[in-house]
């Protein structure tokens, strides 16, 4: 019986994306997910393709990203690669200017790309506290600012444009050794309301995503010189927080890539300027 109950908890666990009761709900959308190449972003990607999006798979590193791409498209899904620092002005126009010359024009924005790189207060250096502000906040109104041109056409004044906005929980409760990240977290909470307000009257739903913790690089056991990821015992005490959290795992990028396709869906058309934290109950 136990061996039963074990494994009925190991398929759902596997999964974890739910089932599917509605298809197709981005069919002939266009969605540009930035840091798609890995992690998060790329659970997006996938989630996005299976309902009939044609994605855009972006990061900074190119063999990633067609890496990604093979991945996503294997089973017939439609896509390009756009490798771009979104710190980087050029490089972001150049790859809204290559999406629209490939595929048209764009629906969706995911504003996804990110990370951390922790310090306690005392011993946060200057440049590392201004890379993770760049790179979250600098790097999403980049990338925001970029659309604009593509959303606010006239012509599409009555649709209903996408932005989704990536925070994190650490931006509304902050978390220890992470105030840069909470700072630049946080700023995307604050940015995203001021651009709902704005962008209202072109029909352009600006909303935001805060996970909890995400099995990801940035949270996986960190090993002898691995720059990314988090010792085991901190995560070990992470994912004992997590009351929906089985078998020693947190939440799967499915999991937010399943929100993510309500909030870029006609589902949502009438929700803009929310929050929504995606943390199995860590947070309530």
């Amino acid at each position: 019986m136990a061996s039963s109950v074990q494994k009925r908890e190991t398929s759902l666990e596997e999964s974890q994306g739910g089932i599917k009761l509605m298809q197709g709900l981005l069919v002939g959308k266009i969605a540009v997910i930035t840091g798609s190449s890995r992690g998060i972003g790329k659970g997006c990607a996938q989630v996005f393709v299976d309902q009939g999006a044609k994605v855009v798979i972006n990061g900074r590193d190119e063999g990633v990203c067609r890496e990604t791409y093979q991945d996503i498209t294997k089973n017939g899904g439609d896509a390009i690669i756009c490798p771009a620092d979104i710190t980087n002005k050029d490089e972001v126009n150049k790859m809204v200017s290559d999406t629209i010359n490939a595929f048209g024009h764009i629906d969706i924005v995911v504003n996804n790309a990110g990370t951390s790189r922790d310090a306690l207060i005392h011993k946060m250096s200057d440049s590392l506290f201004k890379f993770i502000l760049d790179l979250n906040l600098k790097g999403t109104h980049y990338v925001t600012q970029a659309i604009l041109p593509e959303f606010t056409k006239e012509s599409r004044r009555d649709e209903f444009k996408k932005i989704i906005n990536f925070s994190s929980v650490a931006g509304i409760s902050g978390n220890l050794g992470q105030t840069n990240y909470a700072m630049a977290k946080s700023g995307i909470i604050a940015y995203s309301k001021a651009c709902a307000r704005e962008l209202s009257l072109d029909r352009i739903n600006v909303n935001v995503i805060a996970p909890g913790f995400i099995e990801t690089r940035m949270t996986a056991a960190k090993g002898p010189g691995d720059e990314l990821g988090m010792p085991q015992a901190v995560r070990n005490l992470a994912i004992s927080s997590i009351p929906f959290s089985r078998g020693g795992r947190g939440g799967l990028p499915q999991h937010v890539g399943n929100v993510a396709l309500f909030l870029a869906s006609n589902l949502s058309d009438w929700i803009t300027g929310q929050t929504f934290t995606v943390d199995g109950g860590s947070y309530i």
